[in-house]
């Protein structure tokens, strides 16, 4: 991974969360509130641009200001540092298409996932970072050439392993065609990350053609082709795990070796 300049985004004045409520929860739910605040009904899209005059948005910057004296050795369970690395990872594409002024696409910042960075704990996680090196257990970004933590670099100890991935379902890049905004919690994130899935499979991100033998696939799929076992076979059977019984699943299920793999453009336009 070539090296950039990072912009930590949480710098400012820290908050608290409320007593007995984990930061990253509130972070999310803050985050949902802002979304429903912003929501133009008449578009279904999400006026960022208007956020940084909204004290739900100052709210939310000092939650995530917070985070730089958060200690991650706290997260003991599998299960917390997944739930908690997604939702920080969430909150910090939208904090920086909010902070970093974006307003059609987070392309218009050059290298926007290597330099948007949350300072955690004292220690500094680029998006690319929290994604590839932490939720992706330390694996190479797409067309990266080396991964993000290495030698003794102190952040591989937070790693989530082994790579769970229908993480591919949970995190939002700010884009349309990718996964819609969601709160994990620790204790159910399997069974979220289970529907994260089932929802963006039979979505429109996916579509099965029987008569062609064809799956149109989100470029996920290719991008993280590794991820989900190497092969289309894998795919194809991470597909069949989640599809709605009917039809289409049954032709895909009986017929899976004469099916071939096409992929949609991806849309960077920001989402709803």
């Amino acid at each position: 991974m070539f090296p950039c300049s990072k912009i930590v985004i949480n710098r400012g004045e820290p908050g608290a969360p409320p007593e007995g409520q984990a930061v990253d929860t509130v972070l999310s739910l803050t985050l949902a509130d802002l979304k429903a605040e912003f929501l133009d009904p008449e578009s279904g899209r999400i006026q960022y641009h208007e956020m940084l005059r909204s004290e739900t948005f100052r709210k939310y910057e000092a939650l995530a200001n917070g985070l730089r004296s958060f200690h991650l050795d706290s997260l003991s369970e599998p299960g917390q540092r997944l739930a908690f690395w997604i939702n920080i990872y969430n909150a910090a594409v939208i904090h920086g298409v909010v902070r970093l002024g974006v307003r059609r696409s987070v392309r218009e910042i050059p290298f926007f996932f290597c330099r948007a960075a949350y300072e955690i704990g004292g220690h500094r996680f680029s998006l690319q970072d929290m994604e590839h090196g932490i939720l992706r257990s330390n694996r190479r970004a797409p067309y990266g050439l080396l991964k993000p933590f290495r030698g003794r670099d102190p952040r591989r100890r937070f790693v989530v392993s082994p790579l769970d991935p229908r993480i591919h379902f949970a995190l939002v890049c700010g884009a349309r065609s990718c996964p819609p905004v969601g709160f994990y919690e620790a204790d159910r994130v399997d069974s979220q990350l289970d529907l994260a899935a089932a929802s963006f499979i039979n979505g429109p991100e996916v579509e099965i053609i029987p008569e062609d033998r064809v799956v149109l696939l989100s470029k996920i799929f290719r991008w993280y082709r590794s991820d989900f076992g190497g092969t289309d076979t894998s795919v194809l059977e991470t597909l069949l795990r989640f599809l709605d019984e009917g039809e289409k699943k049954d032709v895909l299920a009986d017929h899976r070796d004469e099916f071939k793999l096409r992929y949609r453009p991806y849309d960077w336009n920001l989402n709803a």
